[in-house]
Formats: structure tokens, C-alpha cells, sequence
């Protein structure tokens, strides 16, 4: 993240070089119900780049977010949100999905085909959605995209991801969603991220199926962000035929979700794909 962001959240505090450790008050006191709040600044905690903050007038170095230990709370007046503090977030794809990402029935997020296939990439992967989750698709396991960013309920990591991801539309396709209800969650999902992240890479990622006329309601969905992502300046993936493109269709536990074998196969898929749009992680 840059150095400037990072001002601009919160005051510097000169600290002498050679200190043990400063408590400072940087942030507001009001924060969401059980999250500590934590204000002993370590001195020497690098920022994500690894430069070091000087205060101009002391020529000592000064006390930012980035000194505070992984885990704290940070207001952002950017977003109006609390987010957390996480010395990777420069390493990391801040990832919005569905059961396609996170897995289900005994499959780990990890090995999923969004995850796997990120990670691949070079990308520290960080979930942040949920199964039957969506654009306005929800689930007793979560709430969709837009409220659950909105309400708090999901926190955000401080800072520059390296990319922000969004994966899903297959729950609201199977719910009967509207494209206008898809539409206007979307828009307003891509304005929460875009205040906090104003500078990170984005990519939406559609909703796997079989393609054309098979693809039905999924195939449709998935046209409707590809628009979206075209009009906002987004880039988009589509998926939408890789089960019959893949031969990845026999692969499934039910018609929508596939098996480790399936995931392991277009993990390697969504690797290529990244790879050709010039997604190279931090790793690469």
C-alpha cells in the first residue's frame, strides 16, 4: 500500500529509532461490539513495501497503521468501514464467491477451482464469501456480496490487495434473481470495494456451466455481468462453457458442483486464463 493512503488514515507520530515501543492513540475509540482495540505500536513492524515512514519535521520515524500488530481495527474514512490489519494484504486476492470457491461437502476452499487455480497464479488467497451466497442470492451460511460488505458482517483487510476478485451469480440464477435486482447489487458491491481499493486490480469471474442454450438461466447471468464488467471498466472471465469445453461435465457430485478431480482440472484451466490476461501474482 502506499505510504500516502496510510497518512492520510491516520496521523503520524514521531518514534524515536531506538525506542521499545510507544503507545499512541491513532484511531477512533467506536468500533464494531467484540472487536479489540489495540494501541501499543511496535516501532520496527515494516510497512507492506518495506519502507519505513519518517516524520518530516523530527526526522524519526513515525508511527503508521502498518506498525500496529496483524489483527488490529482501523477506521478507513475512504469507506466509512472498520477494516483489519494484515501485513500480507499486498501478497493477497481478496476473493467474493460462492460454493464454487469455498467448497462443499468435504472439498476445501483451497482446492477449489478459484482458489487452487489464484494460488497457482501467485496469489495469497482470502475469502471472504460464503455457499448459496450471491449478487442478492443469501443462505443461512451467509449474506449476499453487497450487505454483507455494507453491514459490516464481512470486515475488509487494510490497504492494496494485489486483486480483488468476484466469483459467483449461479445461486441468484438459481433463485430466480432479476437482472435488475443482479444489476444494481453488482453496481453497488463494485462502489463498497472500489472505496476501499481504489487502486488494486479487479476481475469478476462468472458462473460455471454447460454453455448456450444448456447453460440456461446460469449462461444468461453470466452474459449480464459480462456487460456489467464491460460497462464499469472491469475484467471479466467466463466460465460459462468450460464443463462441455473441458469435458469437465461427467465430473460432478450434482450438476453443479464438481468433484476434486473436476476442480483439479479447471484449477489449471483458471491458471492458463489468468496467465493470458496478465495476472501474475506477487509469487510470479
Amino acid at each position: 500500500m502506499a505510504l500516502a493512503t496510510a497518512l492520510a488514515v491516520a496521523p503520524t507520530v514521531p518514534v524515536p529509532a531506538n525506542s521499545p515501543a510507544a503507545a499512541v492513540e491513532l484511531f477512533p475509540t467506536t468500533v464494531p461490539t467484540a472487536v479489540p482495540i489495540v494501541r501499543t505500536i511496535p516501532v520496527l513492524n515494516p510497512v507492506p513495501d518495506g519502507a519505513r515512514a519518517m516524520d518530516p519535521t523530527s526526522k524519526a520515524e513515525a508511527a503508521t497503521v502498518w506498525d500496529l500488530p496483524a489483527g488490529s481495527m482501523v477506521f478507513n474514512p475512504v469507506s466509512g468501514r472498520h477494516e483489519v490489519i494484515d501485513p500480507s494484504v499486498a501478497q493477497q486476492a481478496v476473493l467474493f464467491g460462492d460454493s464454487q470457491s469455498s467448497g462443499i461437502r468435504g472439498m476445501k476452499g483451497i482446492d477449489t477451482w478459484v482458489e487452487a487455480g489464484l494460488a497457482a497464479r501467485g496469489y495469497k488467497v482470502r475469502f471472504l464469501g460464503a455457499p448459496g451466497t450471491g449478487y442478492v442470492a443469501s443462505s443461512p451460511s451467509g449474506m449476499n456480496y453487497l450487505d454483507a460488505v455494507s453491514s459490516g458482517r464481512v470486515v475488509l483487510p487494510y490497504g492494496k490487495p494485489a486483486l480483488v476478485v468476484v466469483q459467483g451469480g449461479g445461486n441468484d440464477a438459481a433463485q430466480g434473481v432479476s437482472d435488475a435486482q443482479i444489476l444494481a447489487n453488482a453496481d453497488g458491491l463494485l462502489r463498497e470495494l472500489k472505496a476501499s481499493y481504489p487502486n488494486s486490480k479487479f476481475l469478476f469471474i462468472g458462473i460455471l456451466s454447460r454453455g448456450g442454450a444448456s447453460g440456461g438461466r446460469r449462461s444468461q447471468v453470466d452474459t449480464l455481468l459480462a456487460g456489467f464488467a464491460k460497462g464499469n471498466g472491469v475484467n471479466f472471465l467466463s466460465p460459462s462453457d468450460w464443463l462441455t469445453r473441458y469435458g469437465t461435465a461427467t465430473t460432478m457430485i450434482d450438476g453443479v458442483h464438481l468433484t476434486a478431480s473436476g476442480h483439479k482440472g479447471l484449477s489449471k484451466v483458471l491458471a492458463d486464463q489468468l496467465a493470458a490476461m496478465h495476472f501474475d501474482g506477487p509469487a510470479h
